[in-house]
């Protein structure tokens, strides 16, 4: 992916001034980017569209109620770029909360020219990783990291209810925006962090990129075929992964200031965000010693947890993933197939046998199939025999 310079700023000195923030007409169809009274302490944070509402809108019978969404008249300032921490922001916009995008001029975020570009929409908005990274927010143009515009960014935070940033780690604090500078100064605002490392540790000044992450994560070892090289995650997994990770925090966070009336620091690692997903990888490790491996398509683990067939095989337009974990469905998935006599066949007695028996079934099911279309094996499968099997979808199928 490329990187372009956004056509839309003018030229300025490193500490131009923006008097004002403005809405960005194609981020957000909103008015404008309003300053609102501060956040006081001890307060019980309510929805904009029941503060002082009536009885019927509080007790969520009225128009207003139906129509609001769980973050109404929260603020958040985002000094994010890339994709974890404006996805983060996509999350809190699209839940009701007022996102303003805050992008360095001359700079901006280095999505606005990465690719795919779309043909019909005018730069510096043509990236599609642009537009549904940030989606819903206002954008303003300002040099937040020079000391002459800090006028203009307390003018935003004194509002805000969340500080939303993805620069590596001490930044912030070399600018006096650090976690408790700006708690003295707002106690109630809540600051996410999202970093490739985290704010500490031996990689916190480190960069990544998504197969760096998951690399080091661990994710590209379980990745791919048995004895062959790892396979990638397409596109940017482990930064969505992180921006999740963020959002869930400061909602947490909002939950926890409605009850102490205190801000506080979120910090997300993408690194660690990857170690969290690992489910019982890191249980198996620490308990048994046990390492996970590569195994393909097929659902890898053996013994009396075995379960198969839990995998994905070829038909004639495509692929087809099985998901046999029930012994009814495994007997109800023979009769399917017309292979009654594997039910009496006592090497496929139980599921632990019928792991080690993978490529005999594989062959079994993949004749079978060749002939039949996935949307033909779904409804047969799945609609009639009740044994869970689904189409694997290509983009223009799911939309």
């Amino acid at each position: 992916m490329g990187s372009r310079s956004p056509d839309h700023r003018q030229t300025a000195s490193a500490c131009q001034r923006v008097a004002a923030p403005e809405p960005h007409s194609r981020l957000t169809s909103r008015a404008s980017a309003s300053v609102g009274r501060a956040y006081q302490p001890g307060a019980v944070r309510r929805p904009r569209h029941i503060r002082g509402g009536d009885s019927e809108a509080q007790r969520g019978r009225g128009d207003q109620i139906v129509n609001a969404t769980a973050l109404d008249g929260l603020k958040v300032v985002e000094l994010a770029e890339g994709v974890a921490g404006p996805y983060c922001g996509r999350l809190l916009a699209a839940f009701g909360a007022e996102v303003i995008k805050v992008e360095r001029l001359q700079v901006g975020d280095w999505t606005r020219g990465a690719e795919p570009i779309l043909p019909d929409v005018e730069e510096p908005e043509s990236s599609a990783l642009f537009l549904y990274l940030n989606t819903g927010k206002k954008s303003v143009t300002l040099d937040w990291r020079c000391a002459n515009n800090r006028s203009t960014l307390d003018g935003l935070l004194e509002s805000a209810d969340i500080l939303l940033d993805t620069s590596p780690s001490g930044t912030l604090d070399g600018l006096g925006l650090g976690f408790d500078q700006l708690h003295n100064k707002y106690p109630g605002l809540i600051a996410i962090s999202i970093t490739d490392f985290g704010n500490s540790g031996p990689y916190r000044d480190w960069k990544s990129t998504p197969l760096v992450s998951l690399a080091l994560g661990g994710y590209l070892y379980l990745s791919g075929d048995e004895n062959r090289e790892p396979l990638m995650l397409p596109g940017y997994q482990a930064d969505y992964l992180a921006g999740l990770h963020g959002y869930l925090g400061a909602t947490t966070a909002l939950w926890s200031r409605d009850y102490t009336g205190e801000g506080q620091q979120v910090e997300v690692a993408v690194i660690e965000s990857l170690a969290a997903l690992h489910q019982f990888t890191t249980v198996m490790h620490t308990y048994s010693n046990v390492v996970r491996s590569r195994h393909g398509n097929r659902f890898e683990q053996s013994g009396v947890y075995g379960r198969y067939p839990i995998t994905m095989l070829p038909c004639k337009d495509g692929h087809v993933s099985f998901a046999v974990s029930i012994e009814h469905q495994w007997e109800n998935m023979c009769t399917l197939i017309g292979r009654q006599d594997m039910l009496s066949d006592p090497r496929f007695a139980t599921f632990p046998e019928r792991r080690q028996l993978a490529p005999e079934i594989d062959d079994i099911l993949i004749d079978w199939m060749k002939d039949k279309t996935k949307e033909d094996i779904f409804r047969e499968a799945a609609g009639i025999w009740a044994v869970p099997v689904a189409p694997v979808s290509d983009l223009d199928e799911v939309m």
